[in-house]
């Protein structure tokens, strides 16, 4: 499981999105705990935000919170409405700023 995992990171740093989809399901299908899926989703998702598929990229990223019971869904804001305000909140600073903030 471990060795797909890795398999699977290596395989978004290569852009081969292909390979990555395939160890995915493998590392997903044979976990035994939501837990032990964990890592091979976060590395999905980046892979869906990597390919300008945003909007499954959140989607599957509130899925996942979702099942650590995190519910971000139906707080009354939409994902849109939230990355505004956060546009908004950092349109004060310059890139210089903000690549340096510690």
């Amino acid at each position: 499981l471990e060795l797909f995992d890795l398999a699977a990171k290596c395989a978004l740093t290569n852009s081969d999105y292909t390979s990555l989809k395939l160890l995915s399901e493998q590392v997903i299908a044979h976990g035994r705990s939501y837990e032990d899926k964990l890592s091979v989703m976060y590395v999905s998702t980046c892979a869906l935000g990597f390919s300008l598929r945003l909007p499954e990229s959140i989607e599957q990223g509130l899925d996942v919170l979702a099942n650590l019971g995190i519910e971000l869904r139906g707080m009354g804001t939409s994902i849109e409405a939230c990355v505004q305000e956060t546009k908004d909140l950092l349109s004060i600073y310059t890139d210089d700023q903000i690549l340096n903030t510690e």
